[in-house]
Protein backbone atom coordinates (compact mmCIF):
# COMPACT_ATOMS: atom_id res chain seq x y z
CA UNK A 1 0.00 0.00 0.00
CA UNK A 2 2.42 2.72 0.74
CA UNK A 3 4.50 1.51 -2.05
CA UNK A 4 1.43 2.26 -4.65
CA UNK A 5 0.44 5.73 -2.42
CA UNK A 6 3.98 6.72 -3.09
CA UNK A 7 3.96 6.32 -6.31
CA UNK A 8 0.86 7.76 -7.36
CA UNK A 9 1.37 11.07 -4.83
CA UNK A 10 4.94 11.56 -5.65
CA UNK A 11 5.78 9.28 -9.19
CA UNK A 12 3.21 9.97 -11.37
CA UNK A 13 1.51 13.61 -9.65
CA UNK A 14 5.30 14.78 -8.78
CA UNK A 15 4.12 16.30 -5.51
CA UNK A 16 7.44 15.66 -3.39
CA UNK A 17 5.50 14.31 -0.34
CA UNK A 18 7.83 13.29 2.64
CA UNK A 19 7.99 9.65 3.40
CA UNK A 20 6.07 10.46 7.00
CA UNK A 21 3.09 11.54 5.40
CA UNK A 22 2.88 8.76 3.13
CA UNK A 23 3.06 6.65 5.37
CA UNK A 24 0.54 8.10 7.19
CA UNK A 25 -2.06 8.25 4.40
CA UNK A 26 -1.41 4.00 4.09
CA UNK A 27 -2.05 3.66 7.32
CA UNK A 28 -5.14 5.50 7.85
CA UNK A 29 -6.20 4.16 5.01
CA UNK A 30 -5.31 0.07 5.95
CA UNK A 31 -7.71 1.24 9.44
CA UNK A 32 -10.02 2.88 7.44
CA UNK A 33 -10.66 -0.67 5.12
CA UNK A 34 -10.06 -2.95 8.06
CA UNK A 35 -13.07 -1.28 10.65
CA UNK A 36 -15.00 -0.98 7.20
CA UNK A 37 -14.23 -4.66 6.51
CA UNK A 38 -15.00 -6.27 10.22
CA UNK A 39 -18.61 -5.08 10.51
CA UNK A 40 -19.22 -6.65 6.82
CA UNK A 41 -17.85 -10.02 7.53
CA UNK A 42 -19.80 -10.16 11.05
CA UNK A 43 -23.31 -9.86 8.99
CA UNK A 44 -22.23 -12.11 5.96
CA UNK A 45 -21.06 -14.94 8.15
CA UNK A 46 -24.17 -14.68 10.57
CA UNK A 47 -26.06 -15.11 7.34
CA UNK A 48 -24.17 -17.32 6.03
CA UNK A 49 -24.45 -19.82 8.54
CA UNK A 50 -28.23 -19.14 9.52
CA UNK A 51 -28.86 -19.78 5.86
CA UNK A 52 -26.67 -23.12 5.88
CA UNK A 53 -27.71 -24.49 8.89
CA UNK A 54 -31.29 -24.01 7.72
CA UNK A 55 -30.54 -26.18 4.27
CA UNK A 56 -28.86 -28.90 6.50
CA UNK A 57 -31.87 -29.24 8.65
CA UNK A 58 -34.01 -29.19 5.95
CA UNK A 59 -35.56 -25.96 6.44
CA UNK A 60 -35.26 -22.58 4.56
CA UNK A 61 -33.58 -20.05 7.20
CA UNK A 62 -33.91 -15.94 7.32
CA UNK A 63 -36.06 -15.44 3.83
CA UNK A 64 -38.44 -12.71 4.92
CA UNK A 65 -36.42 -9.04 5.38
CA UNK A 66 -35.03 -8.32 1.45
CA UNK A 67 -34.56 -10.44 -1.24
CA UNK A 68 -33.93 -14.08 -0.06
CA UNK A 69 -33.22 -12.67 3.84
CA UNK A 70 -29.76 -10.73 3.01
CA UNK A 71 -30.99 -7.34 4.96
CA UNK A 72 -32.19 -9.52 8.29
CA UNK A 73 -28.58 -9.03 9.62
CA UNK A 74 -28.79 -5.53 9.01
CA UNK A 75 -32.57 -5.72 10.99
CA UNK A 76 -30.79 -7.64 13.59
CA UNK A 77 -27.77 -5.50 14.50
CA UNK A 78 -30.72 -2.46 14.31
CA UNK A 79 -32.49 -4.48 17.20
CA UNK A 80 -29.43 -4.77 19.20
CA UNK A 81 -28.56 -0.97 19.17
CA UNK A 82 -32.27 -0.41 20.28
CA UNK A 83 -32.84 -3.17 22.84
CA UNK A 84 -32.34 -1.98 26.68
CA UNK A 85 -29.45 -2.01 28.12
CA UNK A 86 -30.22 -4.08 31.52
CA UNK A 87 -27.43 -4.03 34.27
CA UNK A 88 -27.94 -6.34 37.70
CA UNK A 89 -28.26 -4.37 41.03
CA UNK A 90 -25.65 -6.80 42.48
CA UNK A 91 -23.07 -6.61 39.52
CA UNK A 92 -19.81 -4.55 39.25
CA UNK A 93 -21.17 -1.77 37.10
CA UNK A 94 -17.40 -0.52 35.22
CA UNK A 95 -16.57 -4.49 34.96
CA UNK A 96 -19.72 -5.28 33.51
CA UNK A 97 -19.25 -2.65 31.19
CA UNK A 98 -15.70 -2.84 30.14
CA UNK A 99 -15.79 -6.42 29.77
CA UNK A 100 -17.56 -7.05 26.29
CA UNK A 101 -15.21 -4.07 25.22
CA UNK A 102 -12.00 -6.19 26.47
CA UNK A 103 -12.89 -9.32 24.32
CA UNK A 104 -13.63 -7.46 21.12
CA UNK A 105 -10.60 -5.31 21.03
CA UNK A 106 -8.03 -7.92 20.28
CA UNK A 107 -9.78 -9.22 17.30
CA UNK A 108 -9.32 -5.68 15.55
CA UNK A 109 -5.89 -5.96 16.60
CA UNK A 110 -4.95 -9.20 15.28
CA UNK A 111 -6.45 -7.84 11.85
CA UNK A 112 -2.79 -5.62 11.73
CA UNK A 113 -0.65 -8.32 10.52
CA UNK A 114 -3.53 -10.50 8.48
CA UNK A 115 -1.95 -10.59 5.00
CA UNK A 116 -4.93 -10.23 2.70
CA UNK A 117 -2.79 -10.13 -0.66
CA UNK A 118 1.45 -9.78 -1.85
CA UNK A 119 2.08 -6.57 -0.44
CA UNK A 120 -0.66 -6.20 1.17
CA UNK A 121 -0.21 -7.21 5.36
CA UNK A 122 -0.81 -3.65 7.37
CA UNK A 123 2.17 -4.21 9.03
CA UNK A 124 4.46 -6.72 8.66
CA UNK A 125 6.07 -8.13 12.31
CA UNK A 126 9.14 -10.05 12.30
CA UNK A 127 6.85 -12.21 15.18
CA UNK A 128 3.69 -11.07 13.46
CA UNK A 129 2.17 -14.84 14.47
CA UNK A 130 3.56 -14.62 18.23
CA UNK A 131 1.95 -11.10 18.05
CA UNK A 132 -1.49 -13.13 16.39
CA UNK A 133 -1.77 -15.56 19.12
CA UNK A 134 -0.47 -13.30 22.04
CA UNK A 135 -3.04 -10.59 21.53
CA UNK A 136 -6.15 -13.10 21.45
CA UNK A 137 -4.78 -14.67 24.77
CA UNK A 138 -6.17 -11.24 25.72
CA UNK A 139 -10.07 -12.03 25.19
CA UNK A 140 -9.97 -14.93 27.95
CA UNK A 141 -9.66 -11.62 30.57
CA UNK A 142 -12.53 -10.05 28.73
CA UNK A 143 -14.71 -13.22 29.60
CA UNK A 144 -13.67 -14.09 33.07
CA UNK A 145 -14.19 -10.23 34.10
CA UNK A 146 -17.69 -10.62 32.34
CA UNK A 147 -18.54 -13.84 33.92
CA UNK A 148 -17.34 -12.52 37.27
CA UNK A 149 -19.01 -8.79 37.06
CA UNK A 150 -22.24 -10.44 36.29
CA UNK A 151 -22.65 -11.42 40.01
CA UNK A 152 -24.49 -14.54 38.62
CA UNK A 153 -23.60 -18.10 39.23
CA UNK A 154 -24.36 -19.24 35.62
CA UNK A 155 -22.38 -16.69 34.12
CA UNK A 156 -18.94 -17.61 36.24
CA UNK A 157 -19.76 -21.40 35.33
CA UNK A 158 -19.50 -20.21 31.96
CA UNK A 159 -16.58 -17.97 32.14
CA UNK A 160 -14.67 -20.48 34.10
CA UNK A 161 -15.41 -23.05 31.13
CA UNK A 162 -14.50 -20.73 28.38
CA UNK A 163 -10.97 -19.68 30.31
CA UNK A 164 -10.17 -23.04 30.83
CA UNK A 165 -11.23 -24.45 27.41
CA UNK A 166 -9.26 -21.53 25.63
CA UNK A 167 -5.72 -22.41 28.27
CA UNK A 168 -6.30 -25.84 27.84
CA UNK A 169 -6.35 -25.34 23.49
CA UNK A 170 -4.18 -22.97 23.24
CA UNK A 171 -1.33 -25.08 24.24
CA UNK A 172 -1.40 -27.97 21.27
CA UNK A 173 -2.51 -24.80 18.67
CA UNK A 174 0.92 -22.98 19.70
CA UNK A 175 2.99 -26.57 19.42
CA UNK A 176 1.65 -27.35 16.25
CA UNK A 177 2.42 -23.37 15.10
CA UNK A 178 5.77 -24.23 16.76
CA UNK A 179 6.25 -27.61 14.30
CA UNK A 180 5.47 -24.85 11.13
CA UNK A 181 8.00 -22.51 12.84
CA UNK A 182 10.65 -25.37 13.10
CA UNK A 183 10.18 -25.28 9.23
CA UNK A 184 10.35 -22.21 8.41
CA UNK A 185 12.81 -20.72 11.11
CA UNK A 186 10.33 -17.49 11.17
CA UNK A 187 7.82 -16.17 12.93
CA UNK A 188 7.21 -13.46 10.37
CA UNK A 189 3.59 -14.41 8.72
CA UNK A 190 4.61 -12.96 5.21
CA UNK A 191 7.80 -15.22 5.60
CA UNK A 192 5.31 -18.62 6.36
CA UNK A 193 3.17 -17.28 2.88
CA UNK A 194 6.61 -16.97 0.62
CA UNK A 195 7.88 -20.32 2.07
CA UNK A 196 4.40 -22.14 0.29
CA UNK A 197 5.41 -21.16 -3.29
CA UNK A 198 6.20 -24.31 -5.51
CA UNK A 199 3.89 -27.60 -6.44
CA UNK A 200 2.74 -29.55 -3.58
CA UNK A 201 6.87 -29.33 -2.82
CA UNK A 202 7.92 -26.36 -1.60
CA UNK A 203 10.38 -24.40 -3.81
CA UNK A 204 12.06 -23.41 -0.56
CA UNK A 205 13.04 -27.60 0.40
CA UNK A 206 13.65 -28.49 -3.55
CA UNK A 207 14.93 -25.02 -5.53
CA UNK A 208 13.83 -25.51 -9.18
CA UNK A 209 10.32 -26.87 -8.12
CA UNK A 210 8.07 -24.31 -10.71
CA UNK A 211 5.92 -21.42 -8.77
CA UNK A 212 2.45 -22.46 -9.35
CA UNK A 213 1.86 -21.14 -5.69
CA UNK A 214 1.05 -24.64 -4.40
CA UNK A 215 3.60 -25.63 -2.03
CA UNK A 216 1.55 -25.76 1.39
CA UNK A 217 2.14 -27.36 4.09
CA UNK A 218 -0.19 -29.28 4.00
CA UNK A 219 1.04 -31.64 1.70
CA UNK A 220 3.57 -32.75 3.95
CA UNK A 221 3.18 -34.98 6.66
CA UNK A 222 4.09 -32.53 9.51
CA UNK A 223 1.92 -29.77 7.87
CA UNK A 224 -1.52 -32.31 7.43
CA UNK A 225 -0.84 -33.40 11.06
CA UNK A 226 -0.18 -29.64 12.34
CA UNK A 227 -2.96 -28.67 10.41
CA UNK A 228 -5.52 -31.15 11.84
CA UNK A 229 -4.54 -30.36 15.42
CA UNK A 230 -4.47 -26.73 14.93
CA UNK A 231 -7.86 -26.49 12.92
CA UNK A 232 -9.68 -28.82 16.20
CA UNK A 233 -8.01 -25.88 18.31
CA UNK A 234 -9.42 -23.33 16.36
CA UNK A 235 -13.04 -25.12 17.15
CA UNK A 236 -12.07 -24.50 20.37
CA UNK A 237 -10.75 -21.19 20.73
CA UNK A 238 -14.10 -20.01 18.67
CA UNK A 239 -16.11 -21.78 20.82
CA UNK A 240 -17.39 -23.47 17.78
CA UNK A 241 -19.46 -27.02 17.72
CA UNK A 242 -18.93 -29.60 19.69
CA UNK A 243 -16.49 -27.12 22.02
CA UNK A 244 -19.26 -24.40 22.36
CA UNK A 245 -19.77 -25.72 26.03
CA UNK A 246 -19.11 -22.29 27.84
CA UNK A 247 -22.59 -21.00 26.11
CA UNK A 248 -24.04 -24.33 26.69
CA UNK A 249 -27.48 -23.32 26.60
CA UNK A 250 -29.33 -25.98 27.99
CA UNK A 251 -27.16 -26.04 30.96
CA UNK A 252 -25.86 -22.72 31.56
CA UNK A 253 -28.36 -20.73 29.48
CA UNK A 254 -26.05 -18.36 27.65
CA UNK A 255 -22.49 -18.30 30.05
CA UNK A 256 -20.66 -15.69 30.73
CA UNK A 257 -23.27 -13.57 28.31
CA UNK A 258 -26.52 -14.64 30.29
CA UNK A 259 -26.61 -10.98 32.15
CA UNK A 260 -25.80 -9.28 28.86
CA UNK A 261 -28.48 -7.80 26.62
CA UNK A 262 -28.69 -5.09 23.53
CA UNK A 263 -25.18 -3.80 22.81
CA UNK A 264 -23.15 -5.44 25.18
CA UNK A 265 -24.63 -8.67 23.88
CA UNK A 266 -24.17 -8.15 20.19
CA UNK A 267 -20.29 -7.14 21.02
CA UNK A 268 -19.69 -10.30 22.15
CA UNK A 269 -21.10 -12.21 19.00
CA UNK A 270 -19.31 -9.74 17.05
CA UNK A 271 -15.91 -10.57 18.47
CA UNK A 272 -16.86 -14.35 18.51
CA UNK A 273 -17.40 -14.15 15.12
CA UNK A 274 -14.81 -12.23 13.89
CA UNK A 275 -12.15 -14.27 16.09
CA UNK A 276 -14.25 -17.78 13.79
CA UNK A 277 -12.99 -15.43 10.47
CA UNK A 278 -9.51 -14.85 12.06
CA UNK A 279 -8.92 -18.53 13.03
CA UNK A 280 -10.16 -20.04 9.18
CA UNK A 281 -7.93 -16.92 7.69
CA UNK A 282 -4.89 -17.92 9.64
CA UNK A 283 -5.66 -21.89 8.93
CA UNK A 284 -5.50 -20.79 5.42
CA UNK A 285 -2.37 -18.74 5.57
CA UNK A 286 -0.42 -21.05 7.69
CA UNK A 287 -1.25 -24.78 5.71
CA UNK A 288 -3.23 -24.00 2.85
CA UNK A 289 -0.87 -20.99 1.39
CA UNK A 290 -2.96 -17.96 2.05
CA UNK A 291 -2.75 -15.88 -0.96
CA UNK A 292 -0.69 -18.02 -3.22
CA UNK A 293 -1.88 -19.49 -5.78
CA UNK A 294 -1.50 -20.08 -9.76
CA UNK A 295 -0.62 -16.64 -11.28
CA UNK A 296 -0.22 -14.33 -8.45
CA UNK A 297 3.65 -15.35 -7.86
CA UNK A 298 3.89 -14.15 -11.63
CA UNK A 299 1.77 -10.59 -11.57
CA UNK A 300 3.25 -9.47 -8.23
CA UNK A 301 7.02 -9.72 -10.24
CA UNK A 302 5.80 -7.26 -12.57
CA UNK A 303 3.86 -5.08 -9.69
CA UNK A 304 5.57 -2.25 -8.52
CA UNK A 305 7.76 -3.64 -5.23
CA UNK A 306 10.74 -2.57 -3.68
CA UNK A 307 12.66 -5.07 -5.21
CA UNK A 308 11.01 -3.77 -8.53
CA UNK A 309 10.20 -0.31 -8.44
CA UNK A 310 10.07 0.43 -12.06
CA UNK A 311 7.20 -2.16 -12.37
CA UNK A 312 3.93 -1.60 -13.29
CA UNK A 313 0.80 -0.32 -11.24
CA UNK A 314 -2.04 -2.13 -13.26
CA UNK A 315 -0.20 -5.51 -11.94
CA UNK A 316 -0.44 -4.49 -8.33
CA UNK A 317 -3.89 -4.13 -9.21
CA UNK A 318 -4.22 -7.60 -10.53
CA UNK A 319 -2.18 -9.47 -8.73
CA UNK A 320 -3.73 -8.55 -5.56
CA UNK A 321 -7.84 -9.27 -6.73
CA UNK A 322 -6.34 -12.33 -7.45
CA UNK A 323 -4.49 -12.99 -3.94
CA UNK A 324 -7.34 -11.31 -2.40
CA UNK A 325 -9.59 -14.12 -3.78
CA UNK A 326 -7.60 -17.16 -2.98
CA UNK A 327 -7.28 -16.02 -0.14
CA UNK A 328 -10.82 -15.40 1.04
CA UNK A 329 -11.98 -18.45 -0.94
CA UNK A 330 -9.59 -20.46 1.23
CA UNK A 331 -10.84 -18.67 4.36
CA UNK A 332 -14.50 -18.69 3.52
CA UNK A 333 -14.06 -22.75 2.75
CA UNK A 334 -13.03 -23.29 6.58
CA UNK A 335 -15.89 -21.31 8.04
CA UNK A 336 -17.99 -23.33 6.36
CA UNK A 337 -16.79 -26.76 7.61
CA UNK A 338 -16.62 -25.08 11.09
CA UNK A 339 -20.96 -24.68 9.78
CA UNK A 340 -20.51 -28.41 8.63
CA UNK A 341 -19.33 -29.18 11.80
CA UNK A 342 -22.07 -27.63 13.62
CA UNK A 343 -25.18 -28.91 11.57
CA UNK A 344 -23.16 -32.61 12.40
CA UNK A 345 -22.02 -33.34 15.57
CA UNK A 346 -23.04 -32.73 19.41
CA UNK A 347 -21.68 -30.73 21.80
CA UNK A 348 -18.75 -33.04 24.20
CA UNK A 349 -19.11 -33.14 28.00
CA UNK A 350 -16.78 -30.69 29.43
CA UNK A 351 -14.81 -33.88 31.07
CA UNK A 352 -14.52 -35.19 27.34
CA UNK A 353 -13.52 -32.09 25.87
CA UNK A 354 -10.79 -31.36 28.57
CA UNK A 355 -9.62 -35.30 28.09
CA UNK A 356 -9.54 -35.20 24.03
CA UNK A 357 -7.37 -32.16 24.73
CA UNK A 358 -4.73 -32.87 27.51
CA UNK A 359 -4.51 -36.74 26.87
CA UNK A 360 -4.65 -37.20 22.85
CA UNK A 361 -3.86 -33.75 20.97
CA UNK A 362 -1.23 -32.54 22.68
CA UNK A 363 0.70 -35.72 22.98
CA UNK A 364 0.27 -35.53 19.26
CA UNK A 365 1.59 -32.37 18.61
CA UNK A 366 4.53 -32.43 20.54
CA UNK A 367 4.99 -35.92 18.37
CA UNK A 368 4.53 -33.34 15.37
CA UNK A 369 7.14 -30.86 16.60
CA UNK A 370 10.32 -33.97 16.80
CA UNK A 371 8.76 -34.73 13.23
CA UNK A 372 9.24 -31.28 12.59
CA UNK A 373 12.80 -30.73 13.43
CA UNK A 374 13.93 -34.54 11.79
CA UNK A 375 12.58 -32.65 8.78
CA UNK A 376 14.69 -29.89 9.43
CA UNK A 377 17.68 -31.54 10.16
CA UNK A 378 17.28 -34.04 6.60
CA UNK A 379 16.05 -30.87 4.12
CA UNK A 380 18.63 -28.21 5.19
CA UNK A 381 21.47 -29.63 7.25
CA UNK A 382 24.62 -30.83 5.78
CA UNK A 383 28.43 -31.57 7.77
CA UNK A 384 28.51 -28.84 9.70
CA UNK A 385 25.65 -29.61 11.87
CA UNK A 386 26.69 -33.19 12.18
CA UNK A 387 24.38 -34.80 9.15
CA UNK A 388 27.50 -35.83 6.94
CA UNK A 389 25.82 -38.58 5.55
CA UNK A 390 23.09 -36.65 3.67
CA UNK A 391 25.60 -34.12 2.24
CA UNK A 392 25.53 -35.43 -1.54
CA UNK A 393 22.18 -36.42 -1.62
CA UNK A 394 19.83 -34.43 -4.28
CA UNK A 395 17.79 -31.75 -2.85
CA UNK A 396 14.82 -34.04 -3.82
CA UNK A 397 15.89 -37.00 -2.57
CA UNK A 398 16.22 -35.49 0.93
CA UNK A 399 12.76 -34.41 0.67
CA UNK A 400 12.05 -37.85 0.18
CA UNK A 401 13.11 -39.26 2.55
CA UNK A 402 12.11 -36.64 5.53
CA UNK A 403 8.70 -37.57 3.91
CA UNK A 404 8.73 -40.57 4.58
CA UNK A 405 10.34 -41.09 7.79
CA UNK A 406 8.45 -38.07 9.01
CA UNK A 407 4.93 -39.88 7.51
CA UNK A 408 5.76 -43.32 9.54
CA UNK A 409 6.52 -41.45 12.82
CA UNK A 410 3.58 -39.51 12.83
CA UNK A 411 1.06 -42.71 11.44
CA UNK A 412 2.93 -44.65 14.30
CA UNK A 413 2.02 -42.06 17.23
CA UNK A 414 -1.33 -41.31 16.34
CA UNK A 415 -2.38 -45.07 16.12
CA UNK A 416 -1.02 -45.47 19.64
CA UNK A 417 -1.65 -42.29 21.29
CA UNK A 418 -5.73 -43.37 19.79
CA UNK A 419 -5.68 -46.75 21.08
CA UNK A 420 -4.53 -45.47 24.63
CA UNK A 421 -6.72 -42.86 24.40
CA UNK A 422 -9.82 -45.06 23.56
CA UNK A 423 -8.64 -47.19 26.06
CA UNK A 424 -9.00 -44.49 29.15
CA UNK A 425 -12.08 -43.16 27.88
CA UNK A 426 -13.59 -47.25 28.33
CA UNK A 427 -11.88 -47.44 31.74
CA UNK A 428 -14.21 -43.89 32.34
CA UNK A 429 -17.27 -45.24 31.12
CA UNK A 430 -16.94 -48.50 33.16
CA UNK A 431 -16.43 -46.44 36.00
CA UNK A 432 -19.11 -43.89 35.34
CA UNK A 433 -21.51 -47.02 35.01
CA UNK A 434 -20.46 -48.97 38.29
CA UNK A 435 -21.36 -45.17 40.13
CA UNK A 436 -24.81 -45.16 38.36
CA UNK A 437 -25.68 -48.20 39.18
CA UNK A 438 -24.74 -47.53 42.79
CA UNK A 439 -26.77 -44.75 43.04
CA UNK A 440 -29.79 -46.55 41.26
CA UNK A 441 -29.79 -49.53 44.04
CA UNK A 442 -29.20 -46.60 46.80
CA UNK A 443 -32.05 -45.29 45.46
Amino acid sequence: MHDVINHLINTVFGLGWPGWAISLIAYLLIATILFMIVPFQMLFLTYFERRAIARMQDRVGPNRVGPEGIFQPVADGVKMFTKEDIVPDAADKWVHLIGPGIVVAPTMFMFAVLPWGPGMVPFDMNIGLLFFFAISSVSAVGLMASGWASNNKFALLGAMRAVAQMVSYEIPAVLSLLAIVLVTGSLSIVDLITFQSGLFISSSDVPGIPDFGLGWFVFTPVGFLAFIAFFIAALAEGERTPFDIPEADSEIVAGYMTEYSGMKFGLFYLAQYVLNFLLCAITAIIFFGGWQGPGVGWLYAQAITPANPAGNGLFNVLAGVLGVFYFLAKTYFFFFVMVWVRGAYARLRIDQLMDFGWKLLIPLTLVNVVSAAIWVGLTKWGAADGLAFVEGWAPLMRWAVAFVITLVMNLVAYFFLVRVYSQSQDERARLDDEVLERLTNVA
